[in-house]
């Protein structure tokens, strides 16, 4: 018998590929948006589970990516876009036990 799977479950799998999306734009203010929300959901234990785990480590590395390549090699643009970078970053750290070896190798 298998179950349905929870509605947010379900809104985050839609959205995943919408915050990819935005976290590659050459666009700053639509970077600092979606880095914004991604943050903020970030900071909730509720965002790691199981399924999360490889779109929050695809999402981060797309928003490094799109950080270094577009944005850092720019004075103006890198100090637009440096405080919610390392706080999108930061909001990580608290909830790196979610993180194990085995969901990381999955990842890759």
């Amino acid at each position: 018998m298998s179950s349905r799977p929870h509605t947010a479950v379900v809104a985050n799998a839609k959205i995943f590929p919408v915050f990819a999306n935005r976290l590659a734009s050459h666009d700053l203010n639509e970077y600092i948006n979606t880095a914004k929300k991604l943050k903020n959901w970030l900071g909730s234990e509720k965002a790691y589970y199981p399924d999360a785990l490889r779109n929050i480590v695809l999402l981060l590395e797309i928003a490094h990516q799109t950080f270094t390549r577009r944005f850092l090699p720019t004075e103006s643009s890198a100090l637009a876009v440096i405080d919610i970078y390392q706080a999108l970053i930061r909001a990580v750290i608290p909830f790196i036990r979610f993180f194990t070896e085995e969901d990381l190798q999955r990842t890759c």
